[in-house]
């Protein structure tokens, strides 16, 4: 079912701490247009979604030589290639993350995704684009699916009365303004079960999933650093997973407070239809 845009909350350009979708537009879909537009010169250039992906998982945590990179070494390697395509496209999405890196205390040094570069931004930003494409199929050929939702998804005006069940918390539906509300509407009327991820155990879905004759797959929904690594675990038990990057990274672990955010529902329909 598709769901005429007037039916969706109302959606305001935000900024991140370290990224916005929006970039300079009133919008998230030119970036959306973007990435698939990279993603295919990239993947005509150097090879099918799984090499790409390799090199960008071999290549994502070394931060220096990215920078480097960045600063005009003249490699022919193609991650240099990659990494300066995505830098002159991608830049508008990221004007925050020198800021953010220079204000972070040496305290928070072992939290790696909030130490996350202007490079590896674009590099993940790819990431997601190409997993989707790699894993939407088998996904959505799964029998049994479920999405991981993001508390800072609800409407911060209304007192939140999701619930607990016996996998994790479930969004009531309390407001017409929470995305929580129209995401799980969407996922809901193309089976896939909606949690808001608090306490989950993942592996253990799995294996009931396994005992049960059950083929298993997930979406997910947050900011790209945490949609990145989450993509990556689900690989790595051989779970088909697709996903879409929060609007902007606003929540407590990066600002200290939650601030109203937001996703393209338009493209999370499109995703999963």
């Amino acid at each position: 079912m598709s769901h005429p845009q007037d039916v969706f909350p109302p959606v305001m350009p935000v900024e991140g701490k370290t990224f916005s979708l929006f970039g300079k537009s009133q919008t998230t879909h030119g970036y959306y247009e973007l990435i698939r537009n990279l993603a295919d010169d990239i993947l005509l250039k150097y090879g099918k979604e799984e090499t790409v992906l390799e090199l960008i998982r071999r290549y994502s945590k070394k931060k220096h030589l990215l920078r480097k990179i960045s600063n005009g070494s003249k490699n022919p390697e193609p991650i240099s290639q990659i990494i300066r395509i995505l830098n002159r496209s991608l830049s508008d999405y990221t004007l925050n993350v020198e800021a953010h890196l220079q204000s972070l205390s040496i305290l928070k040094f072992r939290d790696r995704r909030l130490y996350t570069s202007r490079e590896q931004h674009h590099l993940y930003m790819l990431e997601a684009e190409l997993t989707n494409r790699l894993y939407r199929d088998e996904f959505k050929k799964a029998t049994k699916k479920i999405a991981l939702l993001p508390h800072c998804l609800r409407d911060l005006t209304v007192n939140c009365k999701s619930a607990p069940d016996e996998f994790d918390y479930q969004c009531k539906k309390c407001s017409k303004n929470c995305f929580l509300n129209h995401s799980g509407q969407i996922l809901q009327e193309n089976n896939i079960d909606a949690y808001i991820w608090r306490t989950a155990d993942i592996k253990k879905k799995l294996k009931e999933a396994i005992q049960t004759n059950h083929t298993f797959g997930i979406l997910g929904i947050a900011c790209i650093p945490e949609l990145v690594s989450g993509m990556r675990m689900c690989v790595k038990y051989g779970i088909p997973v697709v996903g879409i990057p929060l609007d902007a990274n606003r929540c407590i672990r990066w600002m200290g407070d939650f601030y109203p955010n937001s996703i393209n529902l338009e493209q999370l329909e499109k995703l999963i239809t």
